[in-house]
C-alpha cells in the first residue's frame, strides 16, 4: 500500500460535499478543505483545484451525476481532459458516495483504473486500483467503509421519511378539525402567514391562470407582468422560471404537498382543481408540440446579450404560415433591463455555428512561415557578426578616444540589429509551432463537427450535449442592422469572433 510521503511533487485536487443548506452555513467546507491544505502542506503535494458540491445528496447519488462537481470530475479523468496522475483528496469515502456499495464499488474501481489516486483525510489512506487488486483487506476496507454510510444514510432517509409523513397527517387533521394548522417553511406569496388565509396578492397570483387560459406562455406572461409594474414574490421583477413555478404548484387550488404526500384543501383556493390541471396540460402540449420540437435550442444556456449580459432564449412566431425561431435578449423582453439588441434569427446562427465549430476551437493561425525565411534570417545574423567583429576590432587599435568610441558605439547598434533579428526567428518558430497545432486540434475539432451534424438531425438532444462540452459561452453583439457579431469562446479558453452581415450571414 502506498504511504502518504510517496506522493510528493503530485498535484492535488480536494472534493467537499454537503448535503444540506444547514451544513453549508456551518463549517463544513473550511473544515474539509482545511484538511485538504493540511495533508497537501505535511507531505508536499500541490493543491492545484478545489470541487465543491453544495447542497447535493450522495445518498442517491446525485453528486456522481455529469451535473455535479464530482460528476463532471469524474467524466474528464476518464477522457483524459484531467491528467490520470493527480490525487483526488476527501474528507471519507462517505464524500465520495452513499449509494449501495455493491453500486458503488464500481464505480470507484473505474475511476481508479484510469491510475489516479485517492487518499481518504480522516485515515490517510491511499487508494489505488493495484493496491485493491493486490490488497484483498484494503478492498473489503473500503466496501465496509461504504456500506456503514449507506446503512446511516438509509436509516436517517426512512427517519426523515417518518418525519413528513407524521407531519402531513398533523396538516391533514388540521383541516378535518379546523384547528391550528402546521408551521410551513415556505408559504405561497398569496397566503397570509398568520391567518393562513388569502392576503392581498391574491388577485396578482390569480392573474396569471387568467393569462395562462387566455394561452399566453410563460414567457409572455412574465413580459406582461413586468410591463404593468406587477412586482414577483420577492418584490423584484418576474423571471420566466418563477411564473412556471406559480403555474405548476398545486397550492393553487389549495393542496399542500410535503414530500410526496397531499394535504388537499389545505389553503384557500384561489381556482379549482379542474383549471389547475387544464392550465399544466396547455403548458405540456406547448412544450412538446411538434413546433418547439423544430426549433429545440441547441446552445441552451449559452448564449448571453453583448450588449445587457442578460441571457438569450429561443422564442418562436408565424411568418407567412412558417414557424421561424429567434434568439431574444431576456433583460429586454422581461423589461429587466433598458437593452434594445435585435432578435437573431435561430436556424441561420445553427448552421453556421455548427459549420465552423471546428476553426471556431483553436486560436486562428496565421500563415505557415517558409522555413527559406529563418535561413535567410540566420545568414543575415551571421553577415551583423561579422561587422560588429570588425567594429569591435577598430575600437581596439583606435589612436584616439574619438575613434574608439565610434567603433563602440558602431558595434552597440550593431547587437542591437542582431538581437532584433534573432526575435523575428523565435516569432518565426513560435508562429510556426502555433500553426501545426492548430492544423492538429482543427482535425479533432473536425471529426466533433460532423458527429454534431449527424446528431442535429437524429438525436438533438445529444448535439447539444457535445455542443456543451465544446462551447462554454457565446455572447452576440449588434452594432447597428447591417454588423451583427457572435463572440464563441470555447472550453479549451480560445475566443473566436464570426461576423454576420445585414442578412444575418456570416461576413
Amino acid at each position: 500500500m502506498l504511504q502518504p510521503r510517496e506522493l510528493k511533487g503530485l498535484s492535488a485536487i480536494s472534493y467537499a460535499r454537503w448535503s444540506s443548506g444547514k451544513q453549508a452555513q456551518g463549517d463544513s467546507l473550511a473544515r474539509q478543505t482545511k484538511n485538504a491544505e493540511a495533508f497537501c502542506s505535511t507531505f508536499g503535494l500541490t493543491l492545484d483545484k478545489r470541487l465543491v458540491d453544495n447542497g447535493v445528496s450522495a445518498f442517491k447519488g446525485g453528486n456522481l451525476d455529469v451535473a455535479a462537481s464530482l460528476g463532471q470530475f469524474i467524466a474528464d479523468v476518464k477522457d483524459g481532459t484531467i491528467p490520470s496522475n493527480a490525487v483526488l483528496l476527501l474528507e471519507n469515502l462517505d464524500r465520495f458516495s452513499r449509494i449501495h456499495p455493491m453500486d458503488a464499488q464500481p464505480i470507484l474501481a473505474e475511476l481508479l483504473k484510469t491510475g489516479l489516486t485517492l487518499v481518504t483525510l480522516q485515515d490517510q489512506r491511499v487508494h489505488t486500483y493495484e493496491d485493491y487488486r493486490a490488497n484483498f483487506a484494503s478492498l473489503m476496507m473500503s466496501l465496509m467503509s461504504m456500506q456503514a454510510a449507506y446503512e446511516y444514510s438509509a436509516k436517517l432517509s426512512h427517519r426523515v421519511g417518518e418525519a413528513w409523513s407524521r407531519k402531513a397527517q398533523k396538516a391533514r387533521a388540521a383541516v378535518a378539525s379546523g384547528g391550528t394548522r402546521i408551521k410551513v417553511a415556505k408559504l405561497p406569496f398569496w397566503i397570509d402567514r398568520d391567518t393562513n388565509e388569502l392576503n392581498e396578492r391574491a388577485a396578482d397570483a390569480r392573474l396569471l391562470f387568467e393569462l395562462a387560459k387566455e394561452g399566453h406562455g410563460q414567457q409572455s406572461i412574465t413580459q406582461m407582468l413586468n410591463t404593468r409594474g406587477i412586482p414577483s414574490p420577492s418584490g423584484k421583477t418576474w423571471a420566466q422560471a418563477v411564473v412556471g413555478e406559480v403555474l405548476r404548484s398545486p397550492a393553487a387550488y389549495g393542496c399542500l404537498v410535503l414530500k410526496g404526500e397531499e394535504v388537499p384543501g389545505y389553503f384557500p383556493a384561489l381556482i379549482s382543481e379542474t383549471e389547475w390541471l387544464a392550465t399544466r396540460q396547455r403548458t405540456k402540449a406547448r412544450r412538446h408540440s411538434r413546433q418547439v420540437g423544430r426549433t429545440s435550442n441547441l446552445f441552451s444556456r449559452m448564449v448571453h446579450c453583448g450588449h445587457c449580459g442578460s441571457p438569450m432564449v429561443l422564442t418562436s412566431s408565424k411568418k407567412g404560415g412558417a414557424v421561424w425561431g429567434y434568439f431574444i435578449c431576456t433583460g429586454k423582453s422581461f423589461k429587466r433591463t433598458t437593452c434594445t439588441a435585435p432578435n437573431w434569427r435561430y436556424d441561420q446562427f445553427e448552421r453556421e455555428l455548427i459549420d465552423r465549430i471546428g476553426f471556431l476551437a483553436v486560436p486562428v493561425p496565421q500563415d505557415p512561415t517558409s522555413p527559406d525565411l529563418s535561413r535567410d534570417l540566420e545568414d543575415t545574423i551571421g553577415a551583423l557578426e561579422a561587422k560588429r567583429e570588425n567594429a569591435l576590432a577598430g575600437a581596439l587599435d583606435a589612436e584616439t578616444a574619438e575613434t574608439r568610441k565610434a567603433f563602440s558605439g558602431k558595434a552597440d547598434e550593431l547587437t542591437r540589429q542582431i538581437e532584433a533579428k534573432r526575435r523575428e526567428i523565435v516569432a518565426i518558430r513560435e508562429n510556426d509551432a502555433r500553426y501545426r497545432e492548430s492544423a492538429a486540434a482543427v482535425w479533432d475539432f473536425e471529426m466533433d463537427q460532423e458527429e454534431i451534424r449527424r446528431l442535429a438531425k437524429d438525436d438533438r438532444k445529444g448535439a447539444q450535449g457535445l455542443l456543451s462540452s465544446l462551447v462554454q459561452r457565446i455572447d452576440l453583439e449588434s452594432d447597428s442592422k447591417t454588423l451583427r457579431r457572435a463572440l464563441v469562446t470555447m472550453r479549451s479558453g480560445h475566443s473566436q469572433a464570426l461576423v454576420f452581415d445585414s442578412t444575418g450571414e456570416p461576413g
